[in-house]
């Protein structure tokens, strides 16, 4: 099968990894980045793809970048704390992407920053 076949019949497969993650890491994950993640994890040697759509929508600094817990409501700081707990790292780290990869893929990821003191 060539890789232009397999792309369009593994897409359902991709979306919905990419509707989990965002689920999974909360609201500040935009779709296009949850999918250029999980594009980069399940198919690496697509990061030109991946670099041309991020030159294409050019944003902020590209790498990873880390929120402000103290900003979060308290119910967003409870969820992620239960979560930590349960898997040890955030969505997007549990992917086990090199941030150097994110970074020459020119993707912009606001990942959850440390958790605030209690």
């Amino acid at each position: 099968m060539n890789p232009h076949t397999a792309r369009w019949l593994l897409t359902p497969l991709r979306q919905l990894r990419t509707h989990r993650l965002m689920a999974q890491h909360g609201p500040t994950l935009p779709y296009e980045t949850a999918w250029a993640l999980i594009t980069l994890r399940r198919a690496p040697d697509e990061v030109g793809f991946v670099h041309a759509w991020a030159g294409e929508n050019p944003g902020k600094e590209p790498g990873v970048h880390y929120d402000r817990w103290h900003e979060l409501s308290q119910a967003e700081q409870r969820r992620r704390r239960q979560w930590l707990h349960r898997h040890g790292h955030s969505p997007v780290q549990l992917l086990r992407l090199d941030t150097d990869l994110v970074k020459a893929a020119g993707l912009h990821v606001l990942d959850w920053g440390p958790p605030s003191s209690p």
